[in-house]
């Protein structure tokens, strides 16, 4: 690129002036203009360097076909190197701030304030909405911070405010309400509960889901839904969005509720901003924003004219608004409802990427990558406090018949740094992947999440490649997952021998899978750690796939029904669950061979996410779960190195029986020649595989262990997460 046209932006720059580094624009749409303007010559490339400060957009900023660039002549948006560059969706309040009362401030909203938003941010950090119970982050598994309701709101109970939807909205299975306990809930008196929101978790905490309030009634002590309570799909369910006595919420935009440092609340009508400040913050020089936009970065074309060879490097976004009660959309038959939108959305896209970027706790999701785009590139980047998830690959599988091709293929996340995403959405993860083909997560290093590290909602098409990543403190507010989750509720999928009866009747060939999961999603060289749940779990038919070189503490892999899996060469150190054959498809044609499993009655759960009843200290080494009634329970189980500090060899198995509930089912237990008289672990072990420095992390099997014997490989340790190119300014900025 030795013709490159250079253009600069900065905050004391003119939008007259022509755009050099002398004299500069003064706004990133000036410099996009000049770009269009100028009609580019062949060969020639484009460099945007925008200096140090914080751009308040005024709108979205649209990227069209028209703004593309080339192979040879990429268009290239970056930060002036070593200076921060915000791009922000949000406003700088001018406060004057003035006492109310108990250490609250107020103040008037300047004339060109929004008279509404969301979230409020001082001095760079997001506040607490005034919200009852109060904010408590100490323990999220137990729900601190949250209320447990007492049930749903019976069916035969009548809204007193019955509103047009009420009917419509019941018998599509979404609930009207939430009964609370009386004795325990606020004493104070709410004003305005229709302002307020409630954020409750699903029954089964698969997630949690927001409904505006419609009133409460003290005298039934219901709670009232209004609009909202899309964020769950599961459509297979009569009430998807289910709640009950094990649904634990909070209520938040409650002026009364307004107590503890940190928190604030917008006095709409009044145009009034109030805020108890936390100890030692000088509101006389604080910066106060507030988000705006849902979007920050909009780049959209179409297959016909896609916006390419465009992307965007070294900025900071911040500042947009939450998009929990925005529209959703179910794009497979998994669990999962998504907003189709993000703090940079990509649609219509070839050979574009965003590159050593930080999101920095954006509204919603934050890299929304929909429908039509290739080989998209997100890397480098980190993302911190999202409300969402931080990376979505989703297309849109009614517009893929004949010559249509709206979804993600060839994209990559690779070198990411992602840490407390969901902070509003609960069924989220850090990268998720839904009616795509051939999307690469690489090198990701994924913390303390609610749900997932990585999803993959469907087997639409499949050839992914998951390796290399680092995931680990996941499914810190949500139950029955695991940091890698996998489904595949597609054509050949059974509804009754997956969530019904256990009974032989319900025992099904797993059918063509690979009509929707045409190539094998390849899992490998990945380190996965959690102390409960399930590491690769592959759930509801997840096919096609090769799982081979992972390292899995805590936790282990569950081979729900499915077929085509093949597990090799996985290391399972001590995990809550043993491995689990779950649910099988007769005839699965699944491979499990040459893996070490260690498990630890120390570490073993009480009672799993699935409520199986799993005794502490059982210590098994195999866990089956109605296995198919005809063929083999697998196609292969053999060459594995098994060790239990209960000193002896046990698989459980729950059997299929006629007539009996799921929770009476018979329950038995195989010593190792009982397993082997059925075809399986023939050539396996039951001897310690002699790890050469566990306590250290180091997982490699020594010259004399067992499983090398068996044919087991060891494989790298050193290579798990962030490669060393990932920008360091991000890491010392957000304190990780």
């Amino acid at each position: 690129m030795t013709n490159v046209l250079r253009l600069h932006v900065a905050m004391d720059g003119d939008d007259r002036n022509t755009g050099t580094g002398h004299h500069p624009f003064a706004s990133l749409v000036r410099a996009r203009t000049a770009i269009r303007k100028l009609g580019r010559r062949v060969g020639q490339a484009v460099s945007v360097t925008v200096h140090e400060g914080t751009y308040y957009l005024p709108e979205t900023l649209d990227f069209l076909p028209e703004d593309s660039g080339s192979p040879l002549a990429p268009i290239r948006w970056e930060a002036a190197p070593g200076e921060r560059v915000t791009l922000s969706g949000g406003r700088k309040l001018d406060c004057s701030w003035r006492p109310f009362r108990d250490g609250i401030l107020q103040c008037t909203l300047p004339v060109n304030c929004p008279g509404f938003f969301d979230q409020l941010f001082i001095n760079g950090k997001r506040q607490t909405r005034a919200r009852w119970p109060k904010r408590d982050d100490s323990s999220p598994k137990d729900f601190s911070g949250y209320v447990r309701a007492v049930s749903a709101v019976a069916d035969d109970l009548a809204d007193p405010r019955p509103g047009p939807d009420d009917d419509m909205t019941f018998s599509c299975g979404a609930p009207r309400g939430v009964v609370f306990d009386g004795q325990t809930f606020t004493k104070k008196f709410w004003q305005k509960p229709e302002e307020a929101v409630i954020h409750i978790f699903q029954a089964h905490h698969w997630g949690n889901l927001q409904w505006k309030i419609k009133h409460i009634d003290p005298d039934t002590r219901v709670i009232w839904f209004g609009e909202g309570g899309q964020q769950i799909g599961a459509k297979y369910l009569d009430k998807p969005c289910e709640v009950n006595g094990d649904s634990w919420f909070y209520v938040d935009n409650v002026f009364e509720e307004l107590d503890s440092p940190g928190e604030w609340y917008l006095d709409r009508d009044g145009r009034i901003l109030y805020f108890l400040p936390p100890p030692a913050t000088d509101m006389a020089s604080a910066l106060v924003e507030v988000p705006v936009l849902l979007q920050v970065l909009r780049v959209e074309g179409d297959r016909y004219k896609p916006v390419h060879n465009l992307s965007f490097s070294g900025f900071r976004f911040a500042h947009t608004a939450t998009t929990y009660l925005e529209p959703y959309t179910v794009p497979s038959g998994s669990d999962w409802s998504i907003h189709r939108g993000g703090a940079v959305f990509m649609q219509g896209t070839r050979d574009c990427s965003v590159d050593s970027c930080y999101f920095d706790a954006v509204g919603g999701n934050a890299v929304f990558v929909s429908n039509y785009n290739r080989n998209t590139t997100i890397s480098r980047c980190l993302f911190a406090h999202a409300g969402d998830s931080a990376i979505c690959f989703v297309g849109s599988f009614q517009d893929t018949v004949g010559t249509q091709r709206n979804f993600p293929y060839e994209c990559r996340a690779e070198n990411n740094l992602i840490r407390e995403c969901g902070v509003f959405g609960k069924q989220v993860a850090g990268v998720y992947i839904s009616r795509a083909k051939r999307i690469t997560a690489a090198h990701n290093d994924i913390a303390r999440m609610p749900r997932a590290g990585i999803c993959i909602g469907d087997g639409t098409w499949g050839g992914h490649l998951i390796e290399d990543n680092r995931i680990r403190d996941t499914c810190r507010e949500t139950g029955d997952h695991g940091p890698f989750n996998a489904w595949g509720r597609d054509s050949y999928w059974g509804l009754v021998q997956s969530h019904e009866a256990y009974t032989p009747s319900r025992s099904l060939e797993a059918g063509q899978v690979k009509m929707d999961a045409m190539e094998p999603v390849i899992v490998r060289h990945n380190y996965f750690q959690e102390n409960a749940g399930w590491g690769l779990d592959l759930d509801d038919g997840a096919s096609n796939y090769e799982i081979y070189n992972n390292l899995c503490v805590g936790i282990s892999v569950k081979l729900r029904e499915g077929a085509y899996r093949t597990v090799y060469n996985n290391i399972w150190v001590n995990g809550a669950n043993s491995p689990c054959f779950h649910v099988g498809n007769e005839y699965n044609h699944d491979r499990y061979f040459r893996n070490i499993t260690v498990m630890s009655t120390v570490n073993m759960k009480a009672e799993n996410d699935l409520n199986f009843a799993m005794s502490k200290g059982f210590g098994e080494v195999y866990t089956l779960i109605a296995p198919p009634s005809r063929g083999p329970w697998l196609e292969e189980i053999d060459y594995n190195c098994l060790w239990s500090d209960l000193g002896e060899f046990v698989a459980r198995v729950r059997d299929r029986d006629e007539g009996e509930e799921r929770g009476e089912r018979k329950r038995r237990k195989l010593s190792f020649p009982q397993w082997q008289e059925l075809g399986y672990d023939r050539h396996s072990a039951f001897a310690d595989p002699l790890f050469v420095d566990p306590a250290y992390g180091d997982y490699r099997v020594r010259a004399d262990s067992p499983a090398l014997r068996l044919g087991f490989v060891n494989f790298p340790m050193d290579t798990f997460g962030l490669v060393g190119d990932f920008p360091q300014v991000w890491i010392d900025e957000a304190n990780l």
